[in-house]
């Protein structure tokens, strides 16, 4: 039986906790805000019904047995605080607090025979401690680049720093990085996220990669595939922001002014691009959709041939999977965490390459009916390998081969508990 710690907001571990409950394997599921049974009534009222953050919170709910999910709202609503406030302090406090609260859960779930402790990188805090003292397993999940790198490869653009070792971490990635190197284990979501970990010598607990599943809600809003228009229509999702690759975007199809494309962006901007989105977007033939609900989302990307994400630092990106999933040919950089490889699902394109987008989009345009192949290749690929139910089936597999690990290292602690007793010398010094 395991403990799955989600955190705050929607986040892929409370998928994990579903599958986990599914196969019968789930002892809790912790998390913050969640539309526990309590909070579905109220949000049934008709003021909250037509609430765009109630709506938010209902679609956190997972297919989690409601006795099985502790929701911790007071960590989580201090949390909303240092959003609000644009604290990174309080948002470390949000996190410790959570650790603090999870502390009881993690208890009771251990004299209930609980095992292993999948926790969060950053919120597991006081509660790992706890665990360990249960005889767990503590199982460390993190979703995004090493945090000694993370700002660094923002920084430069993508690529990693000579000497990582003298990169500073902040506060919060600090608190994060805590988390990390007090696991037994830790569980990446990507190859690229498993190098920058090996990159930075954090290897001294072995470290597991699972690629994420595109869940079966998503699939099933996916529409049919619209026929091409004369434009090579292109879609970009996600914060447009640095860090993914915005600058780099609206500097490639400046370069590409003379084909005939049409590009939507889906998703928020950042302050820090906002000045030079506005003038990218006045450009008629780029179309600013704002952040959309995944229905809306699935029908965008069934709208676009390519997809485009030249990230310079990710876990796995689930836009990159959801595009696959929609029958986009994708363009994107390595360091997206993908399973996209050149000339196979789409482009490979150095981060911070705004010349190599540029070329990779126009190649896209000039073969069109290859782009067409892939994009219908790569859905079926996604259908075929990773969805929801085969993400579960290898994260199951991951418990049972650490369960084992468990066992084997109780074995070992009581044969050395039985050679190191004052009634047997000799196997004292067989020890």
């Amino acid at each position: 039986m395991v403990i799955i710690s989600n955190g705050f907001s929607k986040f892929h571990l409370a998928v994990a906790a579903a599958e986990a409950d599914r196969r019968m394997l789930l002892s809790s599921f912790l998390t913050g805000a969640y539309p526990t049974p309590l909070v579905r009534k109220l949000l049934s009222l008709p003021y909250l019904r037509t609430n765009a953050w109630a709506r938010r919170l209902g679609a956190r709910g997972e297919q989690i047995s409601d006795k099985r999910v502790r929701a911790l709202f007071l960590s989580d609503a201090v949390n909303f605080l240092g959003a609000v406030v644009k604290s990174q302090t309080v948002s470390v406090d949000a996190m410790r607090l959570y650790g603090w609260s999870a502390i009881h859960d993690v208890e009771r779930a251990a004299s209930e025979g609980a095992r292993i402790y999948h926790y969060r990188a950053g919120f597991g805090g006081a509660s790992v401690e706890s665990a360990r003292k249960r005889g767990m397993f503590l199982l460390c999940d993190h979703s995004i680049a090493h945090p000694a790198t993370v700002d660094a490869l923002v920084k430069n653009m993508g690529r990693m720093p000579d000497r990582v070792e003298t990169v500073k971490v902040g506060p919060f990635w600090g608190y994060v990085l805590r988390d990390i190197e007090r696991a037994d284990a830790v569980l990446v979501n990507s190859r690229f996220v498993e190098d920058t970990f090996r990159q930075v010598g954090q290897d001294r607990a072995p470290i597991h990669v699972i690629y994420l599943g595109v869940d079966d809600s998503f699939l099933a809003q996916v529409p049919r595939r619209e026929s091409a228009s004369e434009e090579l229509q292109i879609l970009f999702a996600g914060y447009f922001e640095k860090r993914k690759g915005a600058e780099i975007v609206m500097d490639a199809f400046e370069r590409i002014d003379n084909l005939p494309w049409r590009l939507e962006i889906a998703g928020t901007v950042s302050p820090e691009v906002a000045d030079r989105a506005r003038g990218f977007f006045s450009n008629p033939r780029v179309k600013y959709l704002g952040l959309l609900s995944r229905k809306d989302l699935a029908s965008a990307m069934a709208r676009a041939e390519v997809f485009i994400f030249p990230s310079f630092a990710e876990g796995s990106a689930r836009v990159v999977f959801e595009a696959l999933a929609c029958g986009c040919y994708v363009i994107t950089s390595p360091n997206s965490g993908s399973i996209v490889e050149d000339g196979v699902h789409g482009a490979i394109v150095p981060p911070g390459d705004s010349n190599s987008l540029a070329e990779a989009i126009e190649y896209a345009y000039q073969h069109r009916g290859r782009v067409a192949d892939i994009g219908r290749s790569n859905a079926l690929c996604v259908r075929a390998k990773y969805r929801q139910c085969n993400y579960g089936d290898e994260l199951a597999t991951l418990y049972k081969e650490l369960g084992g690990v468990l066992a084997v290292d109780s074995l070992s602690g009581l044969h050395a508990g039985i050679a190191h007793s004052p009634d047997d010398t000799s196997a004292s010094h067989e020890s």
